[in-house]
């Protein structure tokens, strides 16, 4: 069983569409270490803010721990409590890691703050709970991740992270 489906229960997730998803993304695992933020394009920044968010998380969950401290470098209002709800539901140890496909579906740079979406068809199927089988190669389990990140005194943050059903891209 998949580290988001045993969070499912939490009731902090909704749904939401798959419409700008491509199957033709490549998928990327996570970083370990992001590149200097210097003069890359803020579209770019915003995926890495992401990114390390899901590092964090990902890192926290191997570790078995409720909390990680670079989550408040990368998220921080719904998209911060979210994910430290995930962490804090349950006492087990997770195992493997997701693959993520981050892209920026819409990005709004004169709006203030500055914005960008990022939705991602996480596939879960390697990255278990302590106990539980990964998924067969035949059955993935993914699940859309739809972040809105903006900027705040130059630094990009995940301020809203929702997800979508299990197996909902």
């Amino acid at each position: 069983m998949s580290v988001f489906a045993l969070m499912a229960v939490l009731g902090t997730a909704c749904s939401a569409s798959d419409e700008g998803t491509s199957s033709a993304e490549v998928p990327r695992t996570l970083p370990s270490a992001l590149p200097s933020p210097s003069q890359r394009p803020e579209e770019e920044r915003a995926v890495d803010a992401y990114l390390g968010m899901m590092r964090a998380l990902v890192d926290a969950s191997l570790d078995g721990a409720d909390d990680h401290p670079d989550l408040e470098r990368f998220a921080d209002g719904q998209a911060l409590q979210l994910t430290r709800d995930m962490l804090a539901g349950h006492d087990s140890v997770a195992t493997g890691e997701p693959v993520l496909t981050p892209q920026a579906t819409e990005v709004d740079l004169q709006q203030d703050p500055p914005r960008v979406v990022v939705e991602d068809c996480v596939d879960e199927s390697n990255w278990v709970m302590e106990g539980y089988e990964p998924a067969s190669a035949e059955e993935r389990n993914t699940r859309l991740f739809v972040a809105t990140v903006t900027e705040q005194e130059g630094e990009w943050k995940v301020g809203e992270l929702w997800l979508g059903d299990i197996e909902g891209c």
